[in-house]
């Protein structure tokens, strides 16, 4: 497929419960060998320390056609940081004018706009089209009424919070005006970029206007913030997407003449996105892994899922290897928890943590700096362990929502591996041969990081590999349900590239 060049990774699930201890199962003295006994008890604390959400809201990410037909209004990073924190919209009036009175002329339209945090920006729209916003208090903004005809209309403002809540409120006005002289609205469209298509970094936004007498201005809108106003053409507007969160965002070009007729023009595109592209996918797929080893006693579950698990899986595919060896495809979880963890052997580290650390530095060989749950997790690397590392840096990586089938399967099916951070149940925890996580236990709250490495429709479920050993689940492996996964997961998962 075409986009496995775009797409040289591993996706990954973020987790429900942020809880700020980090995985760790059973006490072992063995978890660097995978032959060696295993010393089992029933000690299985995990968690994982919470993401930044200003990184998580400019993580790119990869969605299914299906998907993005199904969310057009859905901008997902946002859903993430209320998941997070914040998740109370602003309070919001219209003080002036009241509803179902008359006007004329410039109309001041002031609203009354309040938040727990703070209110980032408030939107005028007139008759459903995005017409002015400021973000200064107070928050008044000059409504030409003129623009528009002797009748009844619908202004909406709008308040938004930096988490992205928001709320609106609507009033009517009567609009009576004297009808001298130009009343013609100029036209106006946007030619680039196209409607629904998806887009990164610093774009052109081009956009045509004409008028019977002549534009005197247009201007760009960014989901109710006007970005820039330009007075002559061409009207060509550089945007710099790499502000906003990924996901799905509304573009407004407004055009205005000299006798302050206006009109609007709107699309909406996906930024910092890629969408798979349509295709058949098998109805089960395995892929080859490593043995499942012991994290022991430390919290280093995202360590081995992403370094020892994920790493190690997208090098064996990436080299067409015919197996595993510690010195070249398998990877250590050592040198990515001993950089990445919060505080001590028993805090854990955040996904983006560790994968900003692939993306600066790299990951070493388990040969290189092997594992050790006793001997302590602060070890500084060598020069020669970080020189291992730098050739196996990644150069990014994207959020996969985790209600997006298609997507995950996609992935896994075209030989990336997907890690999910889940909250793990008491019913989880004991899992035997051939047990199905698709139900709660009533009891065990653990967040805990594994990789899904394969999935099978028959079974309705995915695969997942752990780093609880080999005498966990099947032989160190388990299965999640399709529908129960997202219960376990917030809205997204992520791929390195």
């Amino acid at each position: 497929m075409k986009f496995n060049k775009i797409l040289a990774g591993v996706a990954i699930c973020s987790c429900a419960t942020l809880l700020m201890i980090s995985c760790k199962k059973e006490n072992t003295q063995y978890p660097s060998d995978p032959s060696a006994p295993e010393v089992v008890s029933n000690q299985r604390n995990a968690g994982v320390v919470e993401d930044d959400p200003s990184i998580l809201a400019k993580v790119p990410m990869i969605v299914s056609a299906d998907f993005l037909t199904q969310n057009k209004n859905l901008a997902p990073v946002t859903a993430l940081s209320r998941a997070r924190g914040d998740n109370s919209a602003p309070s919001i009036t219209i003080s002036s004018p009241i509803n179902a009175t008359t006007v004329s002329g410039t109309v001041l339209v002031k609203v009354s706009a309040s938040d727990n945090v703070g209110v980032t920006s408030v939107t005028l729209n007139v008759d459903g089209g995005v017409y002015a916003s400021t973000n200064i208090a107070p928050y008044i903004i000059a409504w030409n009424s003129a623009a528009v005809s002797n009748a009844a209309h619908t202004l909406t403002v709008t308040a938004r919070d930096a988490a992205g809540n928001a709320k609106a409120v609507s009033i009517q006005v009567i609009v009576s005006n004297v009808t001298i002289g130009d009343i013609t609205k100029p036209t106006v469209s946007i030619t680039s970029p196209a409607s629904s298509s998806s887009v990164t970094g610093t774009i052109n936004v081009g956009v045509s206007a004409s008028d019977n007498v002549g534009v005197s201005s247009v201007k760009l809108s960014v989901d109710g913030t006007v970005i820039n106003n330009l007075v002559s053409a061409p009207y060509n507007f550089s945007w710099n997407t790499s502000a906003l969160a990924t996901g799905i965002h509304t573009l407004t070009a407004t055009a205005t003449d000299a006798a302050g007729n206006a009109n609007t023009y709107s699309i909406q595109v996906t930024v910092n996105a890629t969408v798979l592209p349509p295709g058949t996918i098998p109805t089960s797929f395995q892929l080859v892994t490593p043995t499942p080893r012991n994290q022991g006693s430390e919290s280093s579950c995202q360590a081995f899922a992403i370094g020892y698990g994920a790493r190690s899986i997208e090098q064996y595919y990436k080299t067409n290897a015919t197996s595993y060896s510690d010195g070249i495809n398998l990877f250590s979880p050592e040198y990515l928890y001993d950089q990445t963890k919060s505080t001590d052997c028993a805090s854990g580290t955040s996904v983006t943590t560790v994968l900003e650390l692939l993306k600066a530095k790299g990951v070493c060989t388990w040969q290189t700096m092997p594992y050790s749950d006793v001997n302590g997790c602060s070890i500084i690397p060598t020069l020669t362990q970080d020189a291992n590392a730098a050739s196996y840096k990644i150069a990014s990586y994207s959020a996969i929502p985790s209600t997006d089938q298609v997507a995950i399967k996609t992935m896994v099916s075209s030989k990336h591996p997907v890690i999910a951070n889940i909250t793990a149940d008491n019913s989880f925890m004991s899992a035997g041969p051939g047990f199905v996580w698709k139900s709660y236990s009533g009891s065990g709250a653990l967040a805990h990081a594994v990789v899904i490495c394969g999935y099978d429709d028959y079974k309705h479920a995915y695969k997942v590999m752990n780093s609880w050993g080999t005498t966990w689940g099947d032989a160190g492996f388990s299965w999640i349900d399709y529908d129960f996964f997202p219960q376990k997961s917030t809205y997204f998962t992520f791929a390195i590239q």
